[in-house]
């Protein structure tokens, strides 16, 4: 008889023996709630016309003698970030979650409408949907990416979150770290592949 106690499928942590009909811990689903309620707005700062005040993501392309209109690292994360969220739109509206919402024809009102789609239907993926753990992986990524884009044009750091509850302060040219809590030594892309911590933890 297998008597190992239920674990959110994201975070690994125990589930709570009062809360156990589900995939995902509280934890996780607050978190990801977050992060969709700040998206949109980190999104819409994600300015595609190359200067000093935009973001610096990927290279702008740059040819001898020529300077292109746009950044076409930021055109790619921008597509990213809009493909990944229409992507569970879909797939939630598919099984089950509901009609997907009526698209509106601007690409940043797009992401808003995703964002505030999927953050009103996190209970029931948490408690419904197998796959939610994917879910939660690749959307806090998109925000994870949007957000180093963002804050870390000019190297400043954004904190991350490690699964033992500590903030990990990060810029986007980090080799690795080593966490304040715990003492788990990330290398970069396990650093790059943790979550931005939430704003209560900020003082972790």
């Amino acid at each position: 008889m297998d008597t190992t106690a239920p674990a959110c499928v994201a975070c690994t942590r125990p589930l709570p023996a009062w809360d156990t009909a589900r995939y995902a811990c509280d934890g996780c689903q607050q978190h990801l709630a977050d992060a969709l309620a700040e998206l949109p707005a980190l999104y819409a700062q994600l300015d595609i016309v190359p200067g000093r005040s935009g973001p610096r993501v990927g290279s702008l392309h740059t040819a001898a003698g020529s300077r292109p209109p746009i950044d076409l690292g930021v055109v790619d994360l921008r597509a990213q970030v809009h493909g990944v969220l229409a992507s569970w739109v879909r797939d939630w509206s598919e099984s089950g979650a509901g009609d997907e919402p009526t698209w509106p024809a601007a690409e940043s009102a797009r992401v808003a409408a995703a964002c505030r789609w999927l953050r009103w239907r996190l209970d029931w993926a948490v408690r419904m949907h197998p796959a939610v753990d994917e879910a939660i992986r690749e959307l806090r990524d998109a925000h994870r990416a949007v957000h180093l884009a963002v804050e870390g044009r000019d190297e400043r750091a954004v904190r991350l979150a490690c699964p033992c509850g500590a903030a990990i302060p990060a810029t986007v040219s980090s080799p690795g770290a080593t966490c304040p809590g715990c003492g788990t030594r990330y290398g970069r892309a396990e650093l790059m592949a943790l979550p931005v911590a939430a704003r209560t933890s900020a003082a972790a």
